[in-house]
């Protein structure tokens, strides 16, 4: 009797100091994440949202500009905005392009590729012209500057109608031109694009 209770009296502390150590455990963890965070401050990054990146249907891009005049700073961002959905757009394109025309059955791919490029560089600009504001923000920092951020967007369907009407209007390239495999190809490449977006790529 006497043994059993010594063994019930062991259990219990054995039982006493694993609690204790959970609890040290728990609070150590939460103190090395206060240690790990201390003097750091979350950034708050406007339109990094789903619905304010591109999508099946529209391209877009979020920018900021910084000046102490406050249509500088609108103006910086616009053109922040232009350039990285400029750029966007060039990217899925040329990549729309290298798989379409290895899809195809023309004699000189290389020399195909490179008049579609060619005619794409000059839609893309184009194209930039149609695009609009979706959304903005401004704000004031503590030294008196404006900062401004604008999320922009463009239809999809105005630059593959672009790109394919830029195609068809060149006889060499016209002839050799499916433009279903194109959509179909830009949709693909949409698809990606939404997957980087999404992972931050």
């Amino acid at each position: 009797l006497i043994f059993k209770t010594i063994n019930m009296k062991a259990k219990s502390i054995f039982a006493i100091i694993a609690l204790c150590a959970v609890a040290l455990s728990s609070t150590s963890c939460g103190n090395q994440k206060q240690v790990m965070n201390a003097g750091k401050q979350e950034i708050f990054i406007p339109f990094n949202t789903p619905e304010f990146r591109s999508d099946m249907d529209y391209f877009r891009a979020t920018a900021s500009g910084t000046s102490p005049d406050m249509e500088m700073a609108r103006n910086i961002a616009d053109l922040n905005a232009r350039n990285l959905l400029g750029a966007q757009v060039s990217s899925v394109v040329k990549a729309v392009t290298e798989r379409y025309s290895k899809q195809l059955n023309v004699a000189d791919k290389a020399d195909f590729q490179q008049k579609v490029e060619q005619n794409v560089r000059l839609v893309v600009n184009q194209t930039l012209d149609g695009a609009v504001v979706k959304d903005s923000k401004l704000y004031q920092n503590t030294d008196g500057t404006y900062e401004y951020w604008v999320n922009i967007e463009m239809p999809k369907v105005k630059v593959v109608e672009e790109v394919a009407e830029s195609i068809t209007k060149d006889e060499s390239l016209e002839v050799d031109f499916n433009q279903h495999l194109f959509r179909k190809v830009f949709d693909e490449e949409m698809a990606l694009e939404m997957q980087r977006q999404a992972q931050g790529k």
